[in-house]
């Protein structure tokens, strides 16, 4: 809590999301300085970006992880969480919108709505955050507002409500923005760097613009009111303060999207974005309340964003700081929180100590004495606490929903340089996975290599940098490696018989199985047609768990084994000797069998999205893509630019990135996505099987 004036409906809780390099860190330094969090205004392509204090982000001009932080306007306590827009570091941008009121959306004026922007929009969408839409990049020549909006509702299934749009010269320069609600011109003053701004009449070249517009808006706006529908067929004026609750009820209810615009890197429209998300964006109490499960898993409660109701707050990021050792962001949905309170962790069952709490600002800090109900803030606890994990009151038990994350896709080995650092390497390796839930370290099975997995080859790349620079720990990284998976290559019936003696007692189980392959995400399901006093269902559960258990590895290829159903058809038990312990086994052999009877298909990740090319380049893009296996779904043009819509094996995109710039140029840009699994080529899976050793077929 930021002092007695700490008003719950005077706080907005916001991600700022986007496509990578749409301008989404550069619309928050502008944030930052006219708000007065900062003094000078930083620049992504310069290096000296606030909220990217990552060495790597500065030299990249990206961002990697979700920062935070906290500004004042117009009387509101804003908490900013500026998320990655790479579509490797996914996890940071899931996280934060699990833990989010509302968010502002940036889309670049230039390329309008991208693959990218399209997944943080569906992800917007599961979590059902309200958002509002900013077009940057509108000094741009080649830049379109009208286009850009209409992608909003023909890509996204958006219902768009156009605030502002672009007012230009003859010559199509960028002057200032038209407020469609007002009917006014905006002009930012640039000695002032954007700070100040003058309202100025409606210039005359802006009127036809206005009027299609404002159509637009009113004619939705007409849907949820009758005053506004009969002010507006009279053609009367209707003044701001009547629409404003109306679009703030249409953002929040029905997740309609107001649309603005401006240049972040030209100052211009960024007052309004924040303005937007005072007046349109949910307080805490606006959301329905946070929902967990009972202790013991049976029933639901819901938590209202109080600080009276008894604490429940969840950990959505886990950072290591040089200084306090494990910074935990957290959001706390109802109750409070003070320095020096012993809290319970619902999802490990032990109690912890909040040592330290602080308000957050990209990586410095200001320490607080105690937070409440909607607030954002980061701790220190004394005991280990991980991303997902619910903090609450002891005496009150609730586990909120964890955070789902997806499953790594690429994995590399890993190894220390001499035998006296591998314990440095493992340490550092394990911190940095608590911190990315998207992060996996494992012991391959058959070579004894350790692994690291991810999203992508910048994934790991940047992940595996950090354990050499701030972690100290030299290391040697072999070639990426694809997460392939398996799956029953045909329906297969078997019965299987397990007799044995275990330290002088007897152990027998009898199954027959049905196995069959499921669609691709089908998952493993599993059924039983055998009458319990055949089979009692104990044993029946024993054979799920041991037939769930085997999935992990296939003795055909050692990968995981997915798409599979498994019906229980027949057995049988014997009074004496039959036991659980016999039945897992039983139901472990009866899949393995399978496998190795009816043979696998194995399966590899696809990777969807655009590539972004000059239309000169478009043939080489076009057949470097055929030779890789890629289909091209649409090509689609945009000015002097191609926007190649793209489906592609994720094995092919393997150095994608060194030969795409050197096919354009450099010019070329790329953003692709893990979608789905398919099935491998017979001849490329024969080839993968065999240089692990295992036969194919």
């Amino acid at each position: 809590m930021d002092g007695p004036e700490y008003d719950i409906r005077r706080v907005r809780n916001i991600g700022i999301v986007a496509h990578i390099d749409a301008g989404k860190t550069t619309l928050t330094e502008r944030i930052l300085y006219y708000t007065g969090k900062i003094h000078k205004m930083g620049e992504v392509h310069e290096g000296t970006a606030e909220m990217d204090w990552m060495d790597q982000e500065r030299e990249r001009g990206i961002t990697i992880t979700a920062a935070a932080t906290t500004v004042r306007w117009r009387g509101c306590q804003i908490n900013i969480i500026d998320t990655p827009g790479h579509v490797d570091f996914t996890a940071e941008v899931e996280r934060s919108l699990r833990v989010l009121d509302g968010a502002v959306v940036v889309f670049s004026g230039v390329e309008g709505v991208e693959s990218q922007s399209e997944t943080v929009w569906r992800q917007a969408d599961r979590y059902r955050v309200p958002r509002i839409a900013f077009i940057n990049k509108l000094d741009r020549v080649e830049s379109d507002f009208s286009a850009a909006l209409r992608a909003i509702e023909a890509r996204l299934g958006a219902v768009a409500l156009p605030l502002l749009f672009p007012w230009r010269d003859p010559d199509g320069r960028l002057l200032g923005m038209v407020d469609v609600l007002r009917g006014e011109a905006i002009r930012w003053d640039q000695a002032s760097r954007g700070e100040t701004f003058e309202r100025l009449p409606l210039p005359a070249e802006a009127r036809a613009d206005y009027e299609r517009y404002r159509d637009q808006l009113f004619e939705r706006l007409a849907e949820l009111s009758d005053e506004v529908a009969e002010a507006y067929l009279a053609g009367e004026e209707v003044p701001p303060e009547t629409v404003l609750p109306l679009i703030r009820k249409a953002t929040v209810e029905r997740g309609w999207v107001p649309v603005l615009g401006g240049s972040a890197l030209g100052n211009i429209g960024v007052q309004p974005v924040l303005d937007a998300v005072v007046d349109f964006l949910p307080s805490p109490l606006d959301v329905p309340p946070v929902e967990g499960f009972a202790p013991d898993g049976q029933g639901t409660e819901t938590r209202q964003p109080d600080p009276s109701e008894p604490l429940a707050a969840l950990v959505f990021k886990v950072a290591t700081d040089p200084y306090a050792g494990r910074l935990l962001y957290t959001r706390i949905y109802s109750g409070a929180l003070s320095e020096g309170e012993t809290v319970l962790n619902a999802t490990s069952g032990h109690k912890v100590r909040v040592t330290k709490l602080f308000r957050l600002h990209a990586n410095r800090r200001e320490r607080l004495e105690g937070a409440a109900a909607g607030d954002i803030v980061g701790l220190i606890s004394t005991d280990r606490v991980l991303t997902g994990d619910t903090l609450c009151d002891p005496e009150h038990p609730l586990h909120l929903e964890p955070i789902a994350f997806p499953e790594p896709v690429v994995f590399m080995a890993v190894e220390p340089r001499s035998e006296a650092e591998e314990e440095a390497l493992l340490s550092a390796l394990d911190k940095i996975a608590q911190e990315d839930p998207t992060f996996h370290v494992r012991e391959d099975e058959s070579t004894g290599q350790l692994l690291v997995g991810g999203m992508g080859e910048l994934h790991l790349e940047v992940q595996l940098r950090r354990v050499r620079e701030e972690f100290g720990v030299p290391h040697r990284v072999g070639k990426p490696l694809v997460a392939y998976k398996e799956t029953l290559a045909r329906p297969v019936e078997l019965e299987e018989e397990l007799v044995r003696t275990i330290g002088g007692r007897g152990q027998y189980a009898k199954l027959r199985v049905r196995f069959e392959p499921l669609p691709r995400g089908g998952g493993f399901s599993f059924s039983c047609t055998v009458p319990p006093e055949v089979l009692p269902p104990h044993f029946v559960e024993a054979a799920r768990r041991g037939i769930e258990g085997a999935l992990a590895a296939s003795p055909v290829g050692g990968y995981p084994v997915v798409d599979v159903a498994a019906t229980v058809v027949g057995g049988a038990a014997n009074p004496v000797d039959s036991t659980e312990i016999a039945f897992e086994a039983c139901g472990t052999q009866a899949l393995r069998r399978a496998l190795e009877e009816a043979g696998v298909r194995l399966l590899e990740p696809i990777v969807e999205g655009d590539i972004i090319t000059p239309s000169e380049y478009l043939g080489e893009v076009v057949s470097d893509l055929g030779r890789r296996r890629g289909e091209v779904r649409s090509i689609e043009a945009k000015g002097t630019f191609e926007i190649v819509h793209v489906a592609i094996p994720l094995a092919e995109t393997f150095g994608y990135a060194t030969r795409l710039r050197s096919l354009t140029q450099g010019r070329a840009t790329y953003t692709l996505r893990v979608t789905h699994y398919d099935v491998v080529p017979e001849q490329i899976a024969r080839e993968v099987l065999r240089s692990r050793g295992y036969q194919y077929g």
